[in-house]
């Protein structure tokens, strides 16, 4: 499939997906990769979507299809949105579907149930973890996947300011397409394994802060730093955020992360046409 000139596009195809209030565009029509971060900042702008990021849908040359988020990072919520899209797509409908997205060097799977309007996805596995130093505001543990890295705050919201030093401190310390902050606290229901988490999310290429109204990949990150060093088994968190929750699941073996998923609700609107000027 070719691109064509965003100064000759009028209109482009879109999906709008809400991943537990995680809005994401999926630009179904071709562009260049270089007209991407133009793009998607001028789809942001219009607010009638309530989006919180893009991710643009290509045909390869042996037909199959790749999503490739805005800035080139990984998303989870992307991800499934993605996997639940490719069922629709297909007239079969296929409770599993495999994806190749942004941000994972391998096809990850999709379990997709279209009748509970439910999507969960295998995660890449996480790189490290360190602590990360913060001049003036202490350490906290920073996950890394390839794509994006995210920092584990304990406790509520903290300022812009808090925000940005943390942001500094990160992108000194590692070079990812995407940085994410997640405030986490228990949820305080007295449920065991049960968390609020507020993610602020900034995308390098497109030079965006975002306050999200949930974060699969943040979601993920969490879950991982709460099981890390735990026993041999299977570790299931809830992670309640401001628009909707996640379910991460964690499996640890001889005292490793040895695969990661997440899920939730997720709903996709027929296709739409989207000015781009």
């Amino acid at each position: 499939m070719f691109g064509v000139r965003l100064e000759e596009l009028m209109k482009v195809k879109i999906r709008v997906a809400d991943p537990a209030g995680n809005i994401t565009i999926f630009v179904m029509t071709p562009l260049e990769r270089s007209q991407y971060a133009e793009a998607a900042n001028q789809l942001l702008e219009q607010k009638k979507y309530k989006a919180e990021q893009v991710g643009f849908v290509v045909e390869k040359e042996d037909g199959t299809l790749h999503m490739q988020m805005m800035g080139g990072e990984f998303c989870g919520n992307a991800t499934r949105s993605f996997g639940y899209l490719k069922s629709l797509m297909d007239e079969k409908h296929p409770a599993l579907v495999q994806v190749d997205v942004s941000g994972s060097e391998s096809p990850l799977d999709v379990e997709v149930d279209l009748e509970s309007g439910t999507s969960r996805t295998t995660m890449p596995l996480p790189r490290k973890i360190v602590n990360l130093s913060v001049p003036g505001q202490g350490t906290c543990p920073m996950v890394c996947f390839d794509g994006i890295s995210h920092m584990i705050v304990k406790g509520p919201r903290r300022s812009d300011a808090f925000v940005q030093e943390v942001l500094k401190a990160a992108r000194a310390c590692e070079t990812c397409d995407a940085y994410g902050i997640m405030f986490l606290e228990p949820s305080g229901d007295g449920m065991e394994k049960c968390y609020r988490m507020t993610p602020v999310v900034y995308v390098v290429e497109t030079d965006s802060l975002v306050w999200e109204s949930s974060c699969g990949s943040g979601s993920m990150a969490c879950a991982v730093y709460l099981a890390d060093r735990k026993a041999d088994g299977t570790y299931v968190y809830v992670l309640r955020q401001p628009d909707g929750q996640i379910e991460a699941t964690v499996i640890r073996r001889e005292g490793k992360t040895v695969q990661c998923k997440m899920g939730g609700k997720v709903t996709i609107s027929g296709e739409l046409e989207a000015e781009i000027l």
